[in-house]
């Protein structure tokens, strides 16, 4: 697994706040991509998911998670959707390549670097969809890349 340290600058982001089973997902996807076809707004990149419960419990009922897209102007909230700033920061990334099935390995993977290096993760883990459910038919080609918030020690 190859990992880089990322800034993330400042992002407008169209996002959805959810708590709910995960299967819910494709429909949250849906309305998101929706919008900002039926708006006409540019994006900037993909999709993602930030999980506010923890990750490994994810898949077992309920979970609280954020899903969003960065935006490059500001926009009408609609519905579930609310538009917000992010504030720049610094994240450790690498992708998971296939079904998510197995992404809980890419986190430990992640977590050994973030230990070995003195990196503090300092917030929720970001899964951003570059190919998946929406835009992609085939699971042994997802990949997903992990961003988790950190600061350097």
């Amino acid at each position: 697994m190859e990992s880089e340290v990322k800034v993330i600058p400042d992002q407008k982001l169209a996002v959805i706040n959810y708590k709910g089973p995960i299967s819910d997902l494709d429909i949250l996807i849906s309305k998101l991509m929706g919008w900002v076809d039926a708006e006409d707004i540019d994006v900037d990149g993909e999709p993602f998911i930030v999980y506010f419960s923890p990750r490994h419990e994810v898949n077992q009922g309920e979970a609280v998670f954020d899903v969003s897209i960065a935006i490059k102007e500001d926009a009408d909230e609609k519905d579930i959707i609310r538009v917000v700033d992010m504030l720049e920061h610094k994240v450790l990334s690498a992708k998971h390549f296939g079904s998510t099935d197995n992404i809980l390995d890419t986190y430990a993977d992640l977590v050994e670097v973030a230990q070995a290096n003195n990196y503090d993760i300092i917030g929720s883990p970001k899964e951003i969809l570059i190919k998946s459910f929406f835009n992609c038919d085939d699971e042994k080609d997802f990949i997903t890349e992990i961003q988790l918030p950190i600061i350097e020690m």
